[in-house]
């Protein structure tokens, strides 16, 4: 009887060490692949809601999760894609999903996945309309993956009157009297800039854009002196000193912010983008 009842006992257990043993001796020596990242697919929308007993926002949880755990390590460009698609049905879920904005805004963009960020931070800047942090990142993703920062500006403006702190709104400003600069011709980027600072109040950061704007009405200035200079001889000039020595313009702007005037390799009057060294 004892030894029936340790068989009926062990015998279980030693079929399974013998299948153990089995496995391990056909899978020595092979190469394991990695498993594939946590993003391999992305359900249609109804069935993400479906799965989470008809609740959006926890959809909008789940996917989420998915994105937070995975190894971007490890991550191909499918995979991004993946995570972009994953990231879009999170934000049309529950567009307030604070960290779907923020890891849309630090990662898609970066790999690829331009559009897919600009679809969560939009959705996000509409509803969000307490936080200025969802524009400010659409703006930047316009000025530097889209080459266009007179959206982005534009964006950056809208964002000033969500920030609660003055010094966010005059960053904000600062910013986009910038890419202003940028992205306009000279005299209208100076105008731009010139009705900003009339729209400030009073103080430090209204003296700042003032200045802003007077740099560039006297780079138009220089620009028209340069444009009759070249109808004059045919020829840019060499240098500031001789648009002065020809009578087109009295004297070289004194810039407020000491970085001055040049001349690009064409010999188009230009800002200065670093001060002078001494000597």
């Amino acid at each position: 009887m004892r030894v029936g009842r340790w068989l009926s006992t062990a015998l279980p257990l030693l079929l399974c060490l013998a299948v153990y043993i089995l496995a391990q001796q056909r899978l020595t020596g092979r190469t394991v692949a990695l498993a594939s990242p946590e993003l391999l697919i992305s359900l249609p929308r109804f069935a993400q809601v479906l799965l989470a007993g008809g609740d959006r926002h926890l959809a909008a949880n789940l996917a989420g999760f998915r994105v937070l755990v995975a190894d971007t390590g490890r991550m191909k460009a499918e995979d991004y894609a993946v995570q972009g698609r994953l990231q879009r049905d999170i934000a049309w879920f529950n567009p307030v999903h604070e960290d779907n904005f923020y890891i849309g805004a630090a990662i898609l963009p970066w790999n690829g996945q331009v559009d897919a960020a600009q679809y969560v931070l939009a959705k996000a800047s509409a509803a969000r309309v307490f936080d200025w942090y969802p524009l400010f990142h659409y703006a930047f993703i316009h000025y530097h993956f889209r080459k266009d920062p007179v959206t982005g500006a534009r964006y950056l403006l809208e964002a000033v009157p969500r920030a609660t702190s003055p010094q966010d709104q005059w960053a904000l400003q600062s910013l986009a009297a910038a890419w202003i600069e940028k992205g306009y011709n000279t005299a209208s980027a100076a105008g731009m800039v010139r009705a900003m600072a009339a729209n400030t109040p009073p103080g430090g950061f209204r003296r700042y854009l003032e200045g802003r704007a007077q740099r560039l009405q006297d780079l138009v200035a220089l620009q028209e002196a340069a444009a009759r200079f070249t109808e004059r001889h045919g020829r840019r000039p060499g240098r500031l000193q001789e648009l002065v020595d020809n009578g087109l313009i009295a004297a070289i702007p004194a810039d407020p912010f000491g970085y001055g005037f040049g001349l690009d390799a064409s010999g188009w009057p230009i800002l200065n983008t670093q001060a002078p060294t001494s000597k």
